[in-house]
């Protein structure tokens, strides 16, 4: 499906001497990381604060890359997937809620959005994308509301043990209710949520300091380093040893 696009504004774009002044109105907002890929999926421009979310300084470290340079095989299978959904059947993905883990190592909640581009023949020739940070959890979107008080629970506890039991009761809910409602919203049952958490902590942690894996293990939840290492490479497919060689800057 070709988007429908304004002669009058095709005329005008046509005129523009350079875009990149877009993309120097996207660095005035910090809070929202914006980049554009091509057909090769890769990245054809971005914005400082898409520069931060990588912990690189330059955005021209980013040009020319893919995110199987940026994330682990199994998360970057997931953005490829997207992508080639958007590039090759014309789809959009808007406003959609993730957890992700900051430049500084906070776990927050943004808004991904992504659009075809698509060229004068019709197209498409890349991806435009967005990611919004939502920076309380009453600006979640109204699903995830029932939800904010055990999410918030979650993000400050994740160090400790977490029983979902409580969880529920944060919420209103029995047991078995806030199991299956929060699999529907979230798309992941509470307990993968969690090792989420804990797993996007220890990320951090093994790409920006020299603690040993023993000390992460216990600072993210988990109850030793052998089972750290179980839980982070079923849920990475790559061991912490060897996601912190890759990505440690």
């Amino acid at each position: 499906m070709t988007a429908k696009v304004d002669i009058r504004t095709e005329k005008f774009m046509a005129q523009l001497r350079d875009h990149g002044n877009i993309e120097t109105m996207f660095d005035i907002l910090p809070d929202i990381c914006f980049y554009i890929k091509d057909q090769n999926y890769q990245f054809m421009l971005c914005n400082d604060a898409m520069a931060r979310i990588f912990n690189l300084k330059k955005k021209s470290d980013v040009i020319g890359k893919t995110e199987y340079e940026f994330f682990p095989k199994k998360i970057s299978d997931a953005i490829r997937h997207d992508d080639f959904r958007i590039i090759h059947h014309a789809e959009s993905i808007l406003n959609r809620t993730e957890l992700i883990v900051n430049e500084f190592g906070n776990l927050i909640w943004v808004s991904t959005s992504k659009l075809p581009l698509f060229g004068h023949n019709g197209e498409v020739l890349g991806v435009m994308g967005t990611t919004r940070v939502l920076t309380e959890s009453e600006n979640l979107p109204e699903d995830y509301q029932p939800f904010a008080k055990a999410i918030k629970y979650i993000k400050n506890n994740y160090h400790t043990v977490i029983d979902v039991a409580e969880l529920a009761d944060m919420s209103f809910l029995s047991n078995s209710q806030f199991r299956s409602r929060f699999k529907t919203v979230i798309t992941l049952p509470p307990q993968q949520f969690i090792l989420k958490v804990r797993v996007q902590a220890a990320c951090h942690l093994l790409s920006t300091t020299e603690k040993s894996l023993t000390d992460i293990a216990l600072r993210c939840g988990f109850c030793d380093q052998s089972h750290f290492t179980r839980q982070f490479r079923s849920f990475l497919d790559i061991s912490p040893k060897k996601y912190r060689q890759r990505w440690h800057h």
